[in-house]
Order: structure tokens, then sequence, then C-alpha cells
């Protein structure tokens, strides 16, 4: 037995397989989770706005200060807008903003027709 002297005790081998294998899973859930809302977020970028809205914008982004423009996008864009309940005031703004159209000079918008058109976009929304 004098001779067996070489035999050394039980050593612990470290296994790390367990602390990699939630590693992996938590980085993939991580990818996967970021992937998924790119995704989502890239298809609502993408998103076509509709006639609706996209009159509405130009509505809100009307300058006053160039009547014939109110005039002309007030008319172009209202009508995409309107319901039938606001048709009769609608028919009565185009009307008076008639005057503005179809010429070379047009006088600066009136401040209570000015202030009727921003209503009247203001009940649109």
């Amino acid at each position: 037995m004098e001779q067996l002297r070489d035999i050394k005790d039980i050593v612990e081998v470290p296994e790390y397989s367990f602390e990699i294998l939630l590693t992996i899973i938590i980085l993939t859930l991580t990818i996967l989770a970021v992937a998924i809302y790119f995704y989502k977020n890239r298809r609502r970028r993408r998103r076509k706005l509709s006639k609706r809205e996209i009159a509405l914008n130009s509505l809100n982004s009307i300058d006053y200060k160039n009547p014939k423009d109110v005039a002309y996008r007030f008319t172009l864009d209202g009508a995409v807008l309107i319901d039938k309940e606001q048709q009769n005031g609608f028919e009565n703004l185009i009307e008076e903003l008639e005057k503005y159209k179809y010429k070379r000079d047009v006088p600066p918008l009136d401040k209570n027709l000015e202030y009727r058109v921003k209503e009247f976009i203001k009940e649109l929304k």
C-alpha cells in the first residue's frame, strides 16, 4: 500500500452550465423583446396618414396673413372634414371667402372672418 501514495483527494470541478443556460435564456428574451419593439414602432411610423388627418394638419398650419391661401386651403381641406350638421356653416364661410379668391390683389382677411374660420377649425377636431 505504500506504493499508492500518488493518488490525490477528490477535487471539485467548477461547473457553470446552469448559469450559462440562464444567461443565454435572458439574452434571447431581451433580444426578442427589442426586436418586437422595433418591429411594432416601424409599422406605426410607416402608417400612412388618412385624408382626414392630412386635411386637419393642413388647416392647423394655415398662415392667416395670406388671405388667398386661407380661402383656398379652407375650401379644399374643410370639405374633407365637415359633417352633415356642419354643412350650412361651412357653406356660409365659403361664400364669405369667395371675395379672397380668383383675384390678383386681395384685401387683408377680416378679423371677424378670421376668428370664425379658427373657431370652425376647432369644431372640426
